[in-house]
């Protein structure tokens, strides 16, 4: 039966769309960091020393030394609410997406929220004199979705 369910979700994930693999990436990625920050618990290794090398950090410098951080962050989310808000929305405006829009155009759109959310973020945070006394990172694809919402949003009122 596993092996059925296994199975299915990869004849899905290969006939898919994009909206739909854009969601098994998110979630597949969410799982085996919650199964990878089960077992460093059980080694007494605390699960937050992975989250340096995925998340997108304020400080250019960490920036630098970590640059595959400005696509990790993406496709990193907290915890399920996180998650399960994030792929709901991607979900529902995804679907209106590709009723004007083709799937080619929505991973591009997507890719292209994500790293214009991380050049905000990393500006904000170094131009903006409030932020300089704290220290942040970017965990999440709430860039990435929002741009669909608001490319659908503005196309289709």
């Amino acid at each position: 039966m596993a092996d059925s369910i296994i199975d299915k979700l990869k004849q899905q994930f290969r006939q898919g769309s994009v909206l739909l693999k854009l969601i098994y990436i998110n979630v597949a990625i969410f799982l085996l960091l919650r199964l990878t920050w089960v077992v460093l618990m059980l080694f007494n290794i605390d699960g937050y020393v992975i989250l340096p090398f995925i998340e997108m950090p304020s400080i250019p410098y960490e920036f630098i030394t970590h640059p595959w951080t400005l696509l990790t962050y993406m496709f990193v989310h907290y915890d399920v609410w996180h998650i399960l808000f994030n792929m709901l929305w991607l979900y529902w405006f995804g679907q209106l997406f590709l009723h004007f829009f083709s799937e080619k155009q929505m991973g591009g759109l997507y890719i292209l929220g994500g790293l214009s959310g991380a050049g905000l973020y990393l500006l904000a945070y170094n131009l903006i004199p409030w932020f300089s006394s704290t220290y942040g990172v970017l965990l999440g694809s709430s860039a990435a979705v929002l741009a669909i919402v608001i490319a659908t949003a503005v196309y289709a009122p």
